[in-house]
């Protein structure tokens, strides 16, 4: 994961839509300690751009535990056109679980596959 700081202007643009919300990080604190760790942010937004060239954001809170309690992930569209591609955002969330694997010693990044693989195939 590239992180990158979109311009002011850029995001005066867009619109944030929240697409994931995990109120409770904190009840896996060695994810929340990779995360913290990797991003260099306990509280606070890092940026990154997917490989379909969408903006994305990950949120990060600290409510006094020591490590990032909250996590939300938006991705930020066009202010007045519709969403992109439901296929598009789905890949661009998957990429972000396999990347908190990855990150995350005792969480296998193939177990992440595996939950793709088996998505794709209920979806058609």
């Amino acid at each position: 994961m590239k992180f990158i700081t979109p311009t002011t202007e850029e995001l005066s643009c867009l619109r944030a839509d929240p697409l994931l919300w995990e109120q409770e990080l904190d009840v896996r604190p060695d994810v929340a300690e990779a995360i913290e760790r990797v991003t260099g942010i306990r509280a606070g937004r890092v940026y990154w751009r997917s490989q379909h060239d969408h903006l994305y954001a990950l949120e990060l809170a600290d409510l006094g535990r020591g490590y990032p309690s909250m996590a939300i992930v938006y991705g930020f569209w066009d202010r007045y056109e519709p969403r992109p591609p439901e296929d598009e955002i789905d890949a661009d969330l998957f990429r972000l679980m396999l990347w908190v694997a990855e990150i995350t010693e005792g969480l296998d990044p193939k177990d992440i596959e595996k939950v793709e693989w088996f998505a794709r195939q209920q979806t058609g």
